[in-house]
């Protein structure tokens, strides 16, 4: 009796066993509700099997809608099969766990793995499990978000008041845009557009604010999840250059990176152009008072002979004497989106104290001036070879003015702040004054200061040149130096060639 009933209980589990594994149906599970990616990153799609069962020995098979026999992946014979798979997803998908605790095959688990999103990856995924006798299948669906580039803010007199315009791209979905004063919400910007580059969103907002408001201005944009990323900039009173550069309204540029950061920005910039200035006092109305442009003349007896390091250049250069430009063919080489900053080369100067003065020609006999270059200085230290343009930052020792073709004139704050621009500057002078932590830049015909960056220079520093791409003019340090110059020495390093001015 006792044997007959282990042989009665034995064919009840062989049963129930069959029910499981030999039925219609595998009982698989997708996770429910949108799965949410961010493009360019990767996703756990979860998939598995419950009450959990081996699945090492079957069949699992990820597809797109009206795709079965072109899957995303395909999992056969106990390994990943390839030659089926659809090119689009090839090197960039792996069966994963859905957490950390899961048992992987051996418990069930056939999540997929998908990495490098893109705009393609939208939409329905099926999974499919598949024994001798029994499968499953189940759906999911992946929506993407894109968290767009860092706002860019640009600053622009508009009568007695600044327009602030902040800009962003490559953003999905829409985002939202606020802006703050002083951590107070201001109520509605002065204006909101979107448009789109290609499947993703571009955002423009502004407001116009007195040049008397103090504190931060902060220009937020952001997911309806609540990702954001935030641009800074802050209005303060209208400032006389000790250097003879005339009032020039003070915008500090900082950022959570710059806030900790040794390098403290401030950005000066004309209100009026080549004209008379206002003052504004903090709390009253403007006064009307005019204030001359920067006397150059007065600058250049600041200026020292710069020497181009052709030892410290970029193979894509051509360095003679003072010219410095792209070599034949550097533009259609060139593939990267944006500027095209290693095509650097340092001077052989190298300040630590005093001022220095010295201009750059962007223009040459019947040639238009140049669309695209950058001026600077850089810590002695550092290799622009080695630097991508998110490190080229005052914080990393990079300080500079630049102009390209796809962004405008530019200033390499934390983040970059945008400048007006009336027409393309024929020379640039720079003054560096090392005590004072300035650097300025100025429209030579002009006779404009065109924006000063305040800071804190430690150890030595370096001019820093690069001519663009595709221009017909090459870019020339010009002879402004006089009998006062300090020139530089035929040191054949920056540390051998320190200069310092009283």
């Amino acid at each position: 009796m006792c044997a007959s009933n282990e042989v009665i209980s034995c064919a009840i589990l062989i049963f129930l066993g069959s029910q499981l594994v030999g039925g219609s149906d595998l009982p698989l599970k997708c996770a429910t509700g949108l799965i949410t990616g961010r493009l360019g990153s990767s996703v756990v799609l979860p998939c598995w099997l419950s009450p959990p069962l081996d699945v090492k020995a079957m069949e699992i098979r990820w597809y797109r809608p009206d795709q079965y026999s072109t899957p995303v992946l395909l999992y056969l014979n106990h390994k990943v099969m390839t030659d089926l798979q659809k090119e689009r997803y090839r090197n960039r998908t792996s069966l994963s766990l859905r957490e950390e605790n899961s048992a992987g095959l051996k418990g069930g688990d056939v999540s997929l793995e998908l990495k490098n999103l893109n705009m393609g990856d939208r939409g329905t995924f099926h999974c499919f499990v598949s024994g001798d006798k029994a499968y499953g299948s189940c759906t999911l669906t992946l929506n993407l978000t894109a968290l767009g580039s860092s706002p860019v803010l640009s600053l622009q007199p508009q009568g007695d008041q600044v327009n602030v315009t902040c800009r962003s791209c490559g953003w999905l979905p829409k985002p939202r845009v606020e802006w703050k004063l002083s951590e107070q919400k201001i109520p509605g910007p002065g204006g909101l557009l979107f448009s789109q580059e290609g499947e993703l969103t571009c955002v423009q907002s502004w407001v116009l604010l007195s040049p008397s408001r103090s504190g931060p201005i902060t220009c937020s944009i952001s997911l309806p999840g609540g990702e954001e990323k935030d641009g800074h900039v802050d209005i303060q009173n209208i400032l006389c250059l000790k250097h003879g550069g005339g009032p020039w309204k003070a915008i500090s540029a900082v950022s959570t990176l710059a806030a900790v950061a040794l390098a403290a920005i401030s950005i000066y910039f004309y209100r009026k152009y080549k004209t008379g200035y206002t003052a504004v006092k903090k709390g009253q109305e403007a006064e009307e008072t005019a204030y001359p442009n920067p006397n150059m003349e007065e600058l250049r007896k600041a200026a020292v002979s710069i020497t181009l390091d052709d030892t410290r250049t970029c193979p894509g250069l051509m360095v003679k004497n003072k010219l410095v430009r792209d070599k034949e063919g550097v533009a259609d080489t060139h593939r990267e989106p944006g500027f095209p900053y290693h095509l650097s080369v340092y001077g052989r100067n190298s300040f630590s104290s005093g001022r220095a003065y010295w201009e750059v020609g962007l223009i040459s006999p019947n040639i238009p001036p140049k669309t695209s270059w950058l001026i600077g200085v850089t810590k002695a230290s550092n290799d622009f070879t080695e630097n991508k343009h998110d490190d080229m930052t005052p914080s990393k020792g990079f300080w500079f003015l630049y102009l390209s073709k796809q962004t405008g004139l530019r200033v390499n704050t934390e983040p970059e702040i945008s400048l007006p621009l009336v027409s393309r500057p024929e020379s640039v002078g720079v003054l560096l004054d090392y005590d004072q932590g300035e650097l300025s830049f100025y429209n030579v015909k002009e006779g404009i200061c065109l924006v000063t960056m305040k800071t804190k220079f430690q150890g030595q520093v370096l001019p820093m040149f690069n001519p663009g791409i595709g221009d017909e003019a090459p870019l020339k340090i010009l002879d402004t130096a006089g009998p006062s110059a300090v020139p530089a020495e035929g040191a054949s390093s920056p540390t051998d060639n320190s200069v310092k001015i009283p």
